[in-house]
């Protein structure tokens, strides 16, 4: 019998280089601390310190939306397959900073496709959320599982907010609509189509009052609304300005909805270019701020109604000087048309890149009667985080900017394009079109950072020997030399090649480099002392010029080959000494962009654009296997030392690990949401680092966990076979395809609702045959499902197996019950009801059946069995929720009563918060500093 060769997993070790993701969300906390979303994390920084001092999440998907509740306790994560997960920052587990912080509370998942965008309400007890699969879903945070999904929408939803009160939903949609939804209803009662483009944002602001639309064009859409159902609140002036906006509305405009009119009051020219990405709104609802397609703020001024009532004073009385003997003025109702009198742009600000997202801090300081001062957090897409105040003259319409804090020391400005490791395995380099920064491999933190002025789109590394000087290479030719001890450029080599280098490897005896190009040109460089300065530098020594342009090359071990991918699809290996041609290796249908020798110099590897990895013999130059694992192009190949397995990567983002002898998949990282750009590996093969275009450099670790090949296939064959049944709609007797009715169920079905589906069967089952082995034997034993739920009845059984279903889930695993089995359940909960066993959630199981209309219904009512036990649950449901109606009652009645006595013996109130007390002493004591001054 043959040795079995074992395989070990490698497993993530941290990442590092990223501060928010390209695609991210940014949110603020206070004025010195907000949450970023980093790929699959959330990351918590603090801007005065410049540090991430938390991250959350463990999910192997990206993130992509992030938002907090009002009171910045609950946390709600989307990601890119739909589910959201919600955090509890106050949590036990949290304030103890125990590894359990990062469980989430809830857990929802009702998308088919990524989360867009999510909204709480303003008391923080409704979630909405919208994807790319153009559903809305609203769900409850209470009782933890979906209310309805709304299907309205065409296309990708793009933001969602609640009103004031939270009994209405606004969405927008790429499909160039904005919705108005009533959530008690279930159903839209006004569309907004004014706009002739995608509407990527908006905003509603001024109680509500006000709306405006950011779409693809340059100009900001601003409408007036007036709530048909808040008129007997409001105040008699108010009143008067709403019932003049009502008269101005077209009959036809309304759609014949009973709670909302719409008046298109003008629109608003945007400075940045492009569409429109965000608008970004301020704690007290008065600054507006708008982020386009370039590095430019637009800044809008939101007017309250006496504010505005002041504005068309003032105009009037301008218009009355302007007015010639032979015009006729303005008229008051003229100007109130004029939409600069509700909002109007009062200034932009330029940052130095373009800007993906800005938030608020939650709270404003004013500085005098007039100017007051905002905070807020600005995401970059160079991978930077800015805090900035803005500092607002409301009288005058002043702006003045500064930037109080900015996070660009945690990583590259842009792309990692080469990664090298440094042979005393203490960290490892990595380079950017800005700089090179070495890591520290145990802590991940930046150690070096060597940058320059000539010194751009860094494409090549290589750590010289003694590990004490980095060498780079540039897109433009040039050949950069930088000592680490002191971060200095020690020499410099202009125009070293005509083209860009596109790699630097050490040669086997460690006394040079070489270097490969595209001005087809391979040349070896020889370590040098300079004289006089006694500082190392390089000279070259030899030159191999070829026919096409050389995109990699690879040295043999055994100092007789050398290797070279070309532009022609092909690879050619060349007699060190002579430079001769010994092998040109055909095969590939697209240029060879990656290429590695084995450490015995037996095996060539090479990866190209045509999406496949070939695995050649450099005895004779014929190729041994052709492996297929990629969907795009293979960007990096590289053998683990002194072992005949290889690593390949790709812009598919997959890491694949491969056995160059039987020719095998061993393993794939797939943690990497965009192209893999290069890796490394330490000499001793425990460490692997890779660098992507999502901006993290990652670290992977050799485990001792042993990989059976045939658990991993079986493995990819269940979740196949998974996916393959999850993505199978259930067909539903007399109901038609979700996207044709504009509600539907919230849950979507997944793995876990269909287990639950067949656990709750399985319990059925149990409960036929053990009622009929009681029926046979009153003394046989109880199941040991039962006993393991101690159970005191099958019917409760029944009822215990369905409460450990996930809340959020129960609804969709009850949907995909047969309703052969829906009598049995329904007589057990039941006699539940009546014994007074679990009646909330038995109410809910049994309200659920018996509404399903389109499945259960009628043959619920058709049943001559189900008469009697329908006729049962009419009375015990009533009787039962009113019993506990009438607890919970007396003990909210007695507790009240209880603080009361409480506090009027100790003099002093329960449950006081006192950061609220704190800040208001802050506030006090800062304005009593202010008018001292003064």
């Amino acid at each position: 019998m043959g040795i079995t060769k074992q395989y070990l997993r490698y497993v993530p070790a941290g990442t590092c280089n990223i501060v928010s993701s390209t695609n991210g969300a940014l949110t603020a906390l206070d004025s010195n601390v907000c949450a970023a979303s980093a790929c699959e994390k959330v990351y918590f920084f603090n801007l005065r310190t410049g540090e991430k001092f938390k991250d959350m999440g463990d999910v192997d998907k990206a993130v992509t939306a992030l938002k907090f509740s009002n009171d910045k306790r609950f946390l709600a994560i989307g990601y890119s397959d739909g589910v959201i997960r919600i955090f509890d920052r106050k949590n036990i587990y949290i304030l103890m900073r125990i590894n359990l912080a990062d469980i989430p509370v809830i857990t929802f998942a009702g998308h088919k496709t990524g989360v867009n965008c999510i909204a709480f309400s303003r008391d923080g007890l409704m979630l909405a959320s919208g994807g790319k699969d153009s559903a809305v879903i609203v769900w409850s945070i209470v009782n933890e599982c979906g209310i309805c999904r709304l299907n309205g929408h065409k296309g990708s939803v793009t933001q969602l907010q609640f009103t004031a009160d939270g009994n209405f939903l606004v969405s927008s949609s790429k499909d160039s609509f904005v919705k108005f939804w009533n959530i008690a209803s279930q159903s839209c009662f006004f569309t907004l189509a004014e706009s002739r483009s995608e509407v990527y944002t908006f905003a509603l602001v001024n109680n509500d009052s006000l709306l405006m639309l950011g779409t693809a064009a340059l100009e900001v859409l601003v409408f007036e609304l007036f709530w048909l159902n808040s008129t007997e609140v409001d105040n008699e002036e108010n009143g008067a300005n709403k019932k003049l906006s009502k008269l101005d509305v077209d009959e036809e405009h309304t759609q014949a909805n009973r709670f909302l009119l719409c008046k298109k009051k003008g629109e608003l020219l945007r400075h940045s270019k492009g569409r429109a990405r965000q608008f970004a709104v301020s704690h007290d609802e008065r600054i507006v701020t708008c982020l386009g397609s370039s590095d430019i703020v637009d800044i809008f001024r939101v007017y309250s109604a006496e504010e505005s009532e002041k504005r068309i004073t003032k105009k009037l009385k301008k218009a009355v000087k302007r007015k010639d003997g032979s015009g006729d003025s303005l008229t008051r109702e003229e100007i109130a048309k004029d939409v600069t009198v509700l909002v109007s742009h009062i200034g932009d600000y330029h940052f130095e890149t373009k800007v993906k997202w800005i938030d608020f801090c939650p709270f404003s300081e004013p500085r005098d009667s007039e100017v007051i001062s905002y905070k807020f957090f600005a995401l970059l897409v160079n991978n930077t985080i800015y805090n900035a105040s803005l500092n607002i003259d409301f009288k005058y319409n002043l702006i003045e900017t500064s930037i109080d804090g900015r996070l660009d020391k945690l990583g590259h400005r842009t792309d990692v394009r080469c990664l090298a490791v440094a042979e005393s395995d203490f960290g490892f380099a990595s380079g950017s079109s800005e700089s090179i920064i070495v890591w520290n491999r145990h802590s991940l933190n930046v150690i070096h950072e060597c940058e320059d002025e000539e010194m751009k789109n860094v494409t090549a590394l290589l750590f010289l020997p003694t590990d004490k000087h980095i060498i780079a290479g540039t897109k433009e030719g040039n050949m950069f030399l930088f000592e680490l001890a002191t971060n200095q450029l020690i020499n410099t080599f202009k125009k070293a090649h005509d083209a860009a280098i596109w790699v630097l490897r050490t040669t086997p005896d460690k006394k040079g480099c070489i270097s490969c190009s595209s001005d087809k040109r391979i040349k070896y460089w020889t370590y040098v002392i300079e004289p006089g300065t006694k500082r190392i530098g390089v000279e070259e020594r030899r030159n191999l010029e070829i026919s096409d342009e050389v995109l990699c090359i690879s040295p043999s071990q055994n100092s007789k080959f050398l290797a070279a991918g070309l532009l022609d699809n092909t690879a050619r290996l060349y007699f060190v000494d002579s430079f001769k041609l010994a092998f040109t290796l055909y095969g590939h249908a697209l240029p060879v962009t990656c290429i590695d020798f084995s450490f015995d110099s037996k095996l060539v590897i090479t990866g190209s654009a045509d999406k496949s990895v070939r695995i050649w013999g450099a005895d004779y130059g014929d190729c041994h296997k052709h492996l297929l694992g990629h969907t795009d192009i293979v960007t990096c190949v590289q053998f683990v030392p002194n072992e005949l397995l290889f690593w390949s990567a790709g812009k598919d983002g997959l890491l694949i690990q491969w056995d160059a002898e039987k020719f095998q998949r061993i393993q794939v990282l797939n943690s990497h949401f965009a192209e893999i750009w290069a890796i490394a590996q330490t000499i001793n093969g425990k460490y692997l680092v890779s660098a992507s275009h999502d901006k993290s450099v990652r670290l992977w670790e050799l485990t001792e966990q042993i990989i059976v090949l045939q658990e991993e296939e079986e493995m990819e064959r269940e979740k196949e076979y998974e996916e393959r049944l999850i993505s199978m709609d259930d067909v539903i007797p007399g109901e038609e395809n979700d996207g044709e009715n504009e509600t539907s169920l919230a849950a979507k079905k997944s793995i876990h609702s269909i287990r639950s589906a067949e656990d709750i069967i399985e319990a059925v089952e149990i409960f036929r045959t053990e009622t009929a082995a009681k029926a046979d034997d009153p003394n046989s034993a109880k199941h040991p499902l039962v006993a393991y739920l101690r159970s005191k009845s099958l019917n409760n059984f029944i009822l215990d197996v369905i409460s450990k279903v996930p809340s959020s889930h129960l609804e969709k695993s009850l949907l995909m019950v047969p309703f052969s089995f829906v009598p049995d359940i329904l007589r057990a909960l039941n006699i539940c009801v009546t014994e007074k066993y679990k009646v909330e959630l038995a109410t809910r199981v049994i309200l659920f059946l018996i509404r399903c209309v389109l499945i259960h219904f009628n043959h619920i009512t058709n049943s001559a069995d189900m008469v009697s036990v329908i006729d049962s649950l009419r009375t015990a449901l009533l009787s039962s929720v009113n019993e506990i109606k009438n607890i919970y009652g007396f003990n909210f009645a007695a507790l009240n009563l209880l603080q009361k006595e409480i506090e009027d013996s100790r003099e002093s109130r329960m449950f006081t918060d006192i950061s609220q007390y704190t800040k208001k002493s802050k506030k006090k004591v800062k304005k009593a500093i202010i008018k001292t001054v003064v």
